[in-house]
């Protein structure tokens, strides 16, 4: 067995079908059919039950998958860090970023482009359960998500520390005053940003409390750029990192400085400890902090 079957394989597994699979690696389904064969033949088990057109994958089946998975993996880093010892950088950086950390993506690919213009970008958003799948499973190599995070067996690099504002609709209020104390926000409607168990949700969860205050929390949402939108159609004021505020802030919202607290909020850099980074990612990563070595 080769690893070019290995990734007929998984692709197999994948799609759940042979026709869908002979499809995603441009070949015939025969070719395909005969190749299954010949590693059920080869291993002496089933790897397989067929359904009709679809395909379930037997015990065996399950376990080739897994391994398969993690050999090809394998082989594709080795031939990464071969190719990418000359100086030359070109290929492709997949970034991942959680919803509440996407608004400086874009200007960070800007300064990247400018250093590596031979780089393209595949760019995921998610929260912070799909990132952690992305990064075990290589879809991207690198993410971008606001701290505090719960992603497992990642090495991180805390970017630029910021605090918090207050932003309300211009109808409200408050829109007059120049700042609020952090124990006098919780008596107002409030979006807040993320969900609970996770990052800044339970950070100010856990200062309203501090200050012995109940938040009237009217709507959860973990997309930054839907809770401006709302609070810019006047739902509710919502409690944002500052650079939000100056990036997604618009004529219809206006920002409060907020006292009696010293939390803050920062993103970060993360990315799997164990596997090796592409070069593309490494100066990525580079660009805004030095990598730790392990």
């Amino acid at each position: 067995m080769d690893i070019r079957q290995l990734r007929y394989f998984i692709a197999i597994a994948e799609e759940g079908q042979i026709t869908g699979a002979a499809r995603r690696l441009r070949m015939a389904q025969p070719p395909l059919s005969q190749q299954l064969k010949q590693m059920e033949e080869e291993l002496g088990v089933e790897l397989i039950e067929r359904s009709g057109k679809k395909i379930a994958l037997t015990q065996a089946g399950v376990t080739l998958y897994k391994q398969a998975l993690n050999l090809v993996h394998q082989m594709e880093e080795a031939i990464s860090e071969v190719k990418e010892t000359g100086e030359g950088v070109r290929g492709t950086l997949s970034v991942g970023v959680s919803a509440l950390s996407s608004y400086r993506l874009p200007e960070q690919i800007r300064q990247f482009r400018e250093r590596y213009p031979l780089i393209t970008y595949k760019v995921w958003k998610g929260d912070t359960q799909l990132l952690s799948q992305w990064l075990e499973q290589r879809t991207v190599e690198v993410a971008i998500v606001r701290l505090p995070h719960s992603l497992a067996h990642c090495t991180t690099i805390p970017l630029l520390e910021e605090t918090f504002v207050l932003i309300v609709p211009v109808s409200s209020p408050l829109s007059q005053k120049d700042s609020i104390h952090m124990r006098e926000i919780a008596d107002h409607p409030l979006i807040m940003p993320s969900t609970p168990g996770l990052g800044i949700y339970e950070l100010l969860v856990k200062e309203f409390g501090r200050l012995g205050v109940t938040p009237h929390v009217i709507c959860e949402c973990p997309d930054l750029s839907l809770i401006v939108s709302m609070v810019g159609a006047g739902v509710a004021a919502a409690i944002v990192p500052r650079s939000a505020w100056e990036t997604q802030g618009n004529a219809n919202i206006s920002r409060l400085e907020i006292t009696g607290t010293s939390i803050t909020s920062s993103s970060a850099i993360v990315w799997q400890t164990e596997r090796h980074l592409s070069k593309a990612a490494r100066h990525f990563i580079e660009m805004f902090a030095p990598i730790p070595e392990q």
